[in-house]
């Protein structure tokens, strides 16, 4: 097997949660690391262009941090622009509350 390298880009941090692990960009979760009954879950949460939201079963915590990291790594400039999307909205919605 291949050594996998947890090393995230920059604005990417994995958060240790009482549910599992939360992998985010700049605050916005867009994977989470699960037990579900005897195993682990992977879910990536993002819902943008070529990116549908998925799941998918995995051994241990370990492989699903390796394969999210991965996958992030592969994709950081698209998500990169998910975070910041998600961020706007925000905001819009906070001041279309406020006002």
């Amino acid at each position: 097997m291949k050594p996998v390298s947890h090393i995230l880009p920059d604005r990417f941090a994995w958060h240790h949660t009482d549910a599992g692990h939360d992998l985010r960009v700049d605050g916005t979760t867009i994977a989470e690391v699960r037990p579900l009954r005897d195993g682990i879950v992977l879910r990536i949460l993002v819902d943008m262009g070529d990116i549908a939201p998925f799941e998918m079963a995995v051994r241990c915590e370990e492989r699903a941090i390796g394969w999210a990291t991965q996958w992030a790594r592969q994709r950081a400039n698209l998500l990169y622009r998910h975070a910041d999307r998600q961020r706007a909205l925000q905001a819009d919605a906070e001041l279309a509350l406020a006002g």
